[in-house]
């Protein structure tokens, strides 16, 4: 499926995400049927000013994927700003703040 295509679906997925809940890349990809590099892909390409809700977006252990950096901390901060917490090592409950369609 071309990026033109695909891309749309991948954002209109993240877009259902509700406030306080998180997802995976994998589980995205699942849900697009595409490869969850697709979906970084996907975030990658957002405008710095898009109102997409890509903060909710973390990797398949619950993590951030994004090294120690100020975007890190801006995802982190929105994440908590919503309710989402994090374990003393960086994890969030996929259990608890997980959302699947």
């Amino acid at each position: 499926m071309p990026d033109s295509e695909l891309y749309p679906k991948i954002y209109a997925t993240i877009n259902a995400i509700p406030a306080g809940l998180v997802t995976s890349y994998g589980a995205i990809a699942k849900m697009v049927g595409c490869g969850p590099r697709q979906v970084g892909y996907a975030l990658h390409a957002l405008p710095k000013d898009s109102k997409l809700p890509w903060h909710r977006v973390l990797n398949h252990a619950g993590r951030i994927s994004l090294p120690p950096s100020a975007g890190y901390e801006r995802q982190r901060t929105l994440l908590e700003q919503e309710g989402v917490e994090f374990s003393l090592k960086g994890r969030v409950d996929l259990k608890r703040f997980g959302w699947e369609i």
